[in-house]
């Protein structure tokens, strides 16, 4: 069981804040371009996944002479992260982290929303302001965090079934609806429980 760290295209400074889930990774997975910001880091790749569409042949060899895997899947209907994600299940992991997927356009980062669904182990995308964690009947969180850190839970489409402990405001099998209803919830106990009965819910968790 292993602690995968996927890593999107982010600028190669951004990468150097992300220095301690890095180090403490056992394998680190690149998406396409972010190949190319991690030689300039220093960052060792074990997989290099995408459709190769915006990696250079500089980078290529680069990656070569550095013993990474070079994965190429011209699949058009999932994005690289999805792509990236379906890979490192495979490989049995205990967990994955994933940075670098804050930037670009808009509409590209709403669907790595929807990407962390097809997680079937704990997952984390690390965002500058917060800690996303997708949750459905499969994948329930239980997680230690701060005495009055502020949460938000919102969910994506209908769910059911839906219970928090945990939070000032609890939940016991409710139902919700994709709303405002869920922002701003503070911790009230060391561990956070969130799951559900049939839905998928998105965690964000304040920094």
């Amino acid at each position: 069981m292993s602690k995968i760290l996927i890593i999107g295209n982010a600028r190669p400074e951004d990468l150097a804040k992300w220095s301690e889930l890095i180090e403490k990774s056992d394998l680190i997975i690149a998406c396409d371009g972010a190949m190319k910001n991690c030689a300039e880091s220093s960052v060792a790749v074990d997989f290099l996944i995408g459709d190769m569409d915006s990696i250079s042949e500089e980078t290529l060899q680069y990656a070569e002479s550095k013993n990474t895997e070079i994965i190429k899947i011209l699949d058009q209907q999932n994005n690289d992260l999805s792509k990236a994600i379906s890979f490192a299940q495979n490989l049995s992991p205990q967990s994955i982290d994933i940075i670098g997927v804050d930037g670009g356009r808009s509409d590209h980062q709403f669907a790595n929303y929807f990407s962390l669904f097809e997680c079937q182990v704990d997952t984390t995308l690390h965002l500058d302001d917060c800690k996303v964690i997708p949750v459905n009947k499969s994948n329930p969180m239980i997680r230690s965090i701060e005495l009055e850190k502020e949460f938000s839970v919102f969910s994506i489409g209908q769910s059911f079934g839906v219970n928090l402990s945990g939070g000032k405001w609890e939940l016991n099998d409710a139902e919700l609806s994709p709303s405002s209803v869920g922002l701003h919830n503070v911790a009230v106990a060391d561990n956070l429980i969130i799951n559900c009965s049939d839905g998928n819910l998105l965690v964000f968790v304040n920094r």
